[in-house]
């Protein structure tokens, strides 16, 4: 243990050193901390304030950091003074991190000196290296798995080929659900509804009309369900493979007017297919929105079956999901995937864009008609547990023929 006489020789050595012989407060802080650990004293930071810095008994060191900036500053000085004329000390005075009690350490438990720390440097760039090479090994898997995952089409990709190869601008269009606000007396405050009926501004023009009294409007801000946003990524994937840069617009700023500018995607709820309801009519599917029904009317024959879904939950589910290909009103194309619930869209965008997971599909319609028909519907059930598909299964597939 070093005796009292040594180390009040040791603080002498770097009160006078260059480091502090020019701070006075510094000096005096210093010695202070030195005398209260010999006198066995446990100092706390109030107690430094008042009898170091001169503060009164009202001090408060959530509002002065007084003594934390100087404590702070006093150990960079110690470890300035360590680097040059203490560096043969053998003895190392330190003041802990969150404690104000000094303590005398040997050298060897000191940290590494920086002629130590050369001794070491071949072992420091080994390991060092050893760590950049797994790092960028990580960098090259992940890379490696992106790329697996970004699809690359054939230009010719009897699907997609229409927008791959699109001489007119692509539009992605997310489905959108409405939401409106009024003045709820009840609560005493507006609130911004969801109406699972009101599926248009059409729809909500009408319930304007019905309650005249009532400040009915859009709400400002928009709303996009899960399965409009997370269908899209494939599908952009594919786009990009063909140089095509896509433009957005949300399901409510389509107008009639715009139907034939464009080659369309739409991705989102069923519940928002209201902007296509004219394109809509070249398919043989009619759909419900409560309860969840989808009516398939077979061309040339009276004959007609439906298909139902319930609602959506966190457990078991069930999704139907239509997908039409369909002409436009200028020779242009039309491409709906939709669903009911957050399960089906995603999943189905992402079989569409793959080659390995659509193989029945393409066989159904090779078998069928001998090639995949340039305009198509069909019709999914979607199964899994909350967002997560398991299975798959074709409900309906036939081409469409073009009127005119």
């Amino acid at each position: 243990m070093l005796k009292k006489a040594k180390k009040f020789a040791l603080l002498e050595k770097i009160l006078a050193s260059q480091e502090f012989s020019g701070s006075k407060i510094y000096q005096n802080y210093l010695t202070y901390l030195v005398n209260a650990a010999e006198q066995g004293r446990t100092v706390k930071e109030t107690t430094i304030a008042i009898e170091v810095f001169g503060k009164d008994a009202d001090f408060n060191p959530a509002e002065d950091t007084i003594v934390r900036s100087h404590t702070y500053t006093l150990r960079k000085k110690l470890e300035t003074y360590y680097f040059n004329e203490g560096k043969d000390d053998s003895y190392r005075l330190e003041i802990p991190k969150g404690h104000y009690e000094v303590k005398f350490l040997p050298k060897s438990e000191k940290k590494m000196s920086l002629e130590n720390v050369k001794n070491y440097y071949p072992w420091i760039a080994a390991f060092i290296c050893i760590l950049a090479i797994i790092f960028l090994w990580i960098v090259n898997r992940n890379l490696q798995d992106q790329l697996q995952n970004y699809r690359t089409l054939d230009p010719q990709d009897p699907i997609w080929k229409e927008f791959i190869q699109s001489e007119l601008p692509v539009m992605v269009v997310p489905g959108e659900h409405i939401f409106y606000t009024d003045y709820f007396d009840k609560y005493g405050k507006e609130l911004t509804v969801r109406d699972y009926t009101i599926n248009s501004l059409e729809q909500l023009d009408s319930l304007k009309s019905v309650y005249p009294q009532y400040d009915i409007r859009i709400s400002n801000e928009p709303y996009f369900p899960y399965h409009s946003i997370w269908g899209i990524p494939p599908v952009l994937s594919v786009l990009y493979s063909g140089n095509q840069k896509p433009i957005f617009r949300k399901s409510l700023e389509i107008s009639p007017q715009i139907l034939d500018e464009y080659n369309f995607i739409f991705i989102g709820s069923i519940k928002t297919l209201y902007t296509f309801r004219h394109t809509l009519a070249t398919s043989h599917f009619s759909f419900g929105i409560a309860p969840h029904i989808v009516t398939y009317a077979y061309p040339d024959s009276d004959k007609t079956v439906s298909f139902s879904t319930s609602s959506h939950s966190q457990g078991l589910n069930d999704d139907l999901v239509l997908v039409l290909k369909l002409p436009g009103p200028a020779a242009n194309f039309i491409f709906i995937i939709a669903s009911y619930h957050s399960l089906g869209a995603p999943e189905i965008a992402d079989y569409l864009t793959s080659v390995s997971k659509r193989t029945e599909l393409e066989n159904l319609f090779m078998n069928k008609y001998g090639s995949i028909p340039d305009y198509f519907e069909i019709l999914f059930r979607v199964t899994g547990i909350d967002k997560t598909a398991y299975d798959t299964k074709i409900l309906i597939c036939n081409k469409i023929s073009r009127v005119g």
